[in-house]
């Protein structure tokens, strides 16, 4: 109290070998990954990870950590939230993998210690969470579609069917609110100090029927002939043209494109009406299209070219219960005994 009051603020850019005080570092340093990260990763990854991590263990020197702490921080990360319940693998690992990331920034800054608790991380495994295998299905749209229809959200059966049949990610299909920098024009449409974007806008539709669109996560560019998604054409033509403007998914009682979260809520409540098991989510439609694509013999590089990702394992990734692959084995086997059998 007596240092401030004499002037002496207190120096987040001032490292004092805590670990709250890397945190602090890695957060307001301008040179640091941190402000490279998207601002809706930093919310909802970042955030909540450094914020655990400060509040349980800020004031812990770097030098007196050693495996046995993280692996205890680890373990009681996972413990289920209420007796009986799931363990938070999830949340758990995402307290290692920052941890990680704060020890890479420490290191390329110059902080002592941060070499060392790396090099541990490095070596050590903590159980990951286990990748999602439920996809959304075709018989799983041809329920919603005229469910949403009924329930007069033509634009949720839309976007539906534009996920699904082009394999886009939900938010290159309906948009995102970003946040409005402070020194901005506030242009376009607006929301409690947020703007939309990088959503389709019925000008991404060519002449042609193809949609050309850049990808919000990796910039790719992904072309799409709708003259090949019955689906999405049947729902395009109860549009009238006039009203083919702007934004493509339109909240119907807003007048404007979903709030932040309201698509999946709205979403959930047509699902449920069209028998849709609550496991299985909206944005499940890229698995579902990915898994599709290669269960009709489909490689995974001409998919990955088709769906935007950068590498073809990340398409794997996506594949959930493809029998594509297996079917062209077993044939081959079958193939390969016939010879055999025939002496």
């Amino acid at each position: 109290m007596h240092a401030w009051a004499a002037g002496h603020k207190q120096d987040y850019m001032r490292f004092d070998g805590t670990l709250g005080s890397l945190i602090r570092l890695y957060q307001t340093d301008q040179a640091s990954p941190y402000h490279a990260v998207k601002w809706n990763t930093r919310r909802n990854d970042y955030d909540p990870s450094l914020t655990i991590l400060e509040r349980a263990f800020g004031k812990r020197a770097l030098s007196a950590l050693g495996y046995s702490d993280f692996r205890r921080w680890y373990d009681e990360a996972k413990k289920p939230a209420k007796e009986g319940g799931r363990e938070r693998i999830r949340r758990a690992h995402g307290l290692i993998k920052m941890l990680r990331i704060l020890m890479s920034y420490g290191i390329m800054t110059e902080q002592p210690e941060c070499a060392r608790i790396k090099a541990i991380l490095d070596e050590a495994r903590f159980k990951q969470p286990a990748r999602r295998r439920v996809r959304l299905e075709l018989s799983h749209v041809e329920m919603f579609v005229p469910k949403a229809i009924e329930a007069g959200r033509l634009s949720l059966a839309l976007g539906t069917a534009l996920q699904f049949e082009t394999g886009m990610r939900q938010r290159d299909v309906i948009g995102e609110w970003e946040p409005l920098p402070s020194d901005a024009e506030a242009s376009g449409i607006i929301l409690r100090g947020r703007r939309w974007g990088n959503g389709l806008t019925w000008s991404d539709i060519g002449d042609d029927l193809t949609i050309r669109k850049a990808t919000t996560k990796t910039g790719s560019l992904i072309a799409v002939d709708l003259s090949l998604c019955p689906i999405v054409l049947d729902l395009i033509d109860r549009i009238p043209t006039d009203d083919r403007v702007g934004p493509m998914i339109i909240d119907e009682n807003e007048g404007r494109p979903y709030a932040e979260w309201a698509y999946g809520r709205e979403w959930r409540k047509v699902a449920r009406a069209a028998g849709i098991p609550d496991a299985v989510w909206n944005t499940d439609a890229r698995a579902g299209a990915i898994t599709e694509a290669e269960d009709a013999g489909a490689g995974l590089d001409e998919i990955r070219d088709a769906v935007g990702h950068s590498q073809a394992s990340t398409t794997a990734r996506y594949s959930r219960g493809a029998l594509g692959k297996s079917r062209k084995v077993a044939k081959l086997r079958k193939a390969h005994r016939q010879p055999k059998n025939d002496e």
